[in-house]
Parts: C-alpha cells; structure tokens; sequence
C-alpha cells in the first residue's frame, strides 16, 4: 500500500508511550526509530444498514475515516519533528520500521485521515497500551551456551534473549519484581541546557545491569523489615507511607536503610549514569519516552507502574515520574563538570560520581524533576527521611557471566 505518514495529535502521543524515542522524516535530526507492531482502528463503528448482518470488525480489517468534514486535531505549536513518523502500510497490523524488541505493542485510534494527497495523514486521538511492560513478550533469541545468572534470581524463558544470549527479563525471588535488561554500552548522562548542577553532558560507557521495572513498593518494603525481625536483626524504620496502598513505592526511607534492604534482595542502588542509562536508553533521550512532552497533564503519587506511558525504551516504568529516588553516588554540584575533567585524561567507565565531596551527607537522587528531565539531579541528606524520595534496584552483570 501507499506509505502513510502519522502525525500525533498531541505530539508524542505516539512516539512518546510507544517508541521511547522519535521518529524520522527528511531533514529531522538524526534519531533511531524503533517501534512495535500496532494496530489502527477507526474512533466509531461504521454504519450498517438495518438489513446488514452483524458486525464482525474484529476480523475484518478497519479503514480509517477519511471525511474531512470529521472533528479535526491541531498538531501543537512547537513540536518536535522526531515526532512525526513514517509508516510501511495502512492495514490492521501496521508495522512501523520495527528494529526493536523492547517495546509493547499498543494501539493508535485515528480521529481524522486525509487521503487526498498522494500519502496518507493521520492525526491520533488516542494511544492505549495492550501490554503489561513488567510481562513484555520480547520473544526471540537464544540463550548463550553456558549461561547462569546471578544466585537468587531466575529467568524470564518466554521474554526471550538479547542478540547476546542474555535474558530480557529475570525476576528477584526474595522480593518477586521483574528486571529488565540494560545492555552494555555508552549512556549520555546530564545535559547542556539546564541547571548549572545538571551541565554539561558527557558520555559514559556502563557495562550490562538488570534495573527493577518498578519502585520499591510498600508491601516490599515490610517483607525486608519483617524478615529482620524474624531474624532478631536491627528493624529498619518503617517507610512514611505504611498505610498506603501496598503497591505504592515506599517513601521516605533512608538512604542506608534503601542500601541495606537492596543488599538483603542480592542488588544494589544504581549508580547516577545507570539510572539515566535505564531511563534515556541508548540514545540519551531528554525524557524516557522521547524529546516530546507527557501524555499527561497532571500526575500526583500512584501506586507503581499506574502511568503506562511513562516508559524507557528498556521497558521500565515511572523512571520520570512517581516517588525521586536514591542512587549511589555522593553529590556534588560540581559533579559532571568534574567527570568531563576526568574524561579528558581517560574515557570514563561504569562512572559513580566524585569519591570526595565538600559535604559528605548529601546523595544524589534522581527522577519526577521539571517537565519529566531525565537529567535533573538533587542533592538530598542521605541521613533524613525525605516524604518524597524512594527507590530501586539494580543487578550488574557479573564479569564471569560474560562470554569467554
């Protein structure tokens, strides 16, 4: 069929919650496309005469409405041209240059199609994702020869395996959450158009690490403090939240305390760069869903994984919004212009910020900053229970497990 172009009517509506990065078209900046199998679907049955037999649109293939005169959707002022993408074919499974298994297949619903040019435009009412990402069918792969994971944790078989045999997803069995692969590689971390603490960007190279889909939640939290009871060992505080839904991610817990109960699961805190490796994926995208704005206008604190939409091209959610959270490294404002400083004598490997820092409480937390920045960073003391700061963990590849 003919190629189609699609524009959103919110922008990132679709390359946002569906790509995790923007889209192309001639004389965009250059970004890579990677997006899963969709399907279009008119916003309103078709009509049907009183003779007609019933309908049976599931398994006939929908046509987009093309009568002009239907409500119309402005594409926003100021919008990013990696938003607007170029499809392959206008059917019920549209295949929109799919490079990528890390992705949820979701469907578009077109609220006005334009077909009397020579390509087909589309404006998007809406996006709704039809995959849990914590359970993302990655399929594919093999396993490589002789691959073992980490004790206490068991593969995810039907997620499927990465081009290097490693499993997309495995699941902690002391805490029961499900972690998602981050290959090794280069990350961007910061930015150069931003708080003075946040500049300037710089590159990292991060070997392999598995990252929680989802915050450390309350329930999760009480099974650590209730197992160090068991064990007569020093009870951690209780998080500032115990009373709310156990879904929640905890709040308020310290950072020693977020250190120890990720020791007693067999991870640890991520450092600064993973996090925004997890987040902005290989790509260093602004937001974990692209350069575009969110799908939403206001977001307060919900349990875990409410926010489909705010999801890494890794398959993680609620890396931008939700609880901040705490990572490892000791903060310094000074921080990323210091790791340029280092980067200029050598390149910069699995970086975890300054060793040294004028004041030694304070700690770096990240995530739910100014308009979704996956760059923002704050400094918070790592020794007080902050009402909004909570946390995950990570499981770094250990170097036997790589190929010999």
């Amino acid at each position: 069929m003919r190629s189609a172009l699609i524009h959103t009517a919110t922008c990132l509506a679709v390359t946002s919650s569906i790509l995790g990065c923007g889209g192309s078209k001639p004389n965009a900046p250059t970004q890579t496309v990677t997006a899963p199998v969709v399907t279009v679907r008119p916003t309103s049955p078709q009509p049907q005469s009183s003779n007609s037999a019933p309908s049976t649109a599931s398994t006939q293939t929908p046509k987009p409405r093309t009568n002009t005169n239907d409500r119309k959707l402005s594409i926003p002022p100021n919008t990013d041209p990696r938003t607007i993408f170029a499809v392959s074919s206008i059917s019920e499974k549209m295949d929109v240059a799919r490079t990528s298994r890390h992705l949820p297949s979701d469907e578009f619903q077109v609220a006005m199609a334009d077909t009397r040019s020579d390509s087909s435009r589309f404006l998007i009412d809406s996006v709704k994702s039809s995959s849990n990402p914590s359970l993302l069918q990655l399929g594919g792969g093999q396993p490589r020869q002789g691959l073992q994971v980490s004790q206490g944790f068991t593969v995810v078989k039907e997620a499927g395996y990465s081009p290097e045999g490693l499993p997309f997803r495995i699941v902690c069995t002391r805490t029961g959450t499900t972690l998602a692969l981050v290959p090794a590689g280069p990350a961007t971390v910061g930015t150069d158009n931003g708080p003075e603490d946040c500049k300037p960007a710089f590159t990292v190279s991060i070997d392999t690490f598995y990252m929680e889909i989802l915050e450390t939640t309350v329930k999760g939290y009480e099974d650590f403090r209730s197992d160090m009871r068991a064990k007569k060992k020093t009870i951690p505080p209780a998080p500032s939240n115990p009373s709310s839904h156990p879904n929640s991610p905890a709040l308020g817990v310290l950072w020693a305390n977020a250190r120890d109960y990720a020791k007693w699961a067999g991870m640890e805190l991520p450092t600064e760069s993973e996090f925004e490796k997890g987040a902005r994926g290989p790509n260093g995208l602004r937001t974990p869903w692209g350069d575009g704005r969110a799908l939403w206008s206001n977001r307060t604190m919900t349990t875990t994984g409410a926010y489909p939409t705010d999801l890494s091209p890794y398959g993680i959610l609620d890396l931008a919004g939700n609880a901040k959270e705490w990572c490892t490294d000791l903060y310094s404002p000074t921080g990323h212009a210091d790791a340029v400083a280092q980067a200029a004598k050598e390149p910069l490997h699995n970086w975890a910020g300054p060793k040294k820092v004028k004041e030694m409480n304070l700690r770096v937390v990240k995530g739910n900053g100014p308009e979704w920045n996956s760059w923002y960073r704050e400094g918070k003391d790592m020794g007080k229970a902050h009402l909004d700061v909570g946390f995950r963990c990570v499981l770094r590849v250990p170097h036997e497990s790589k190929p010999k």
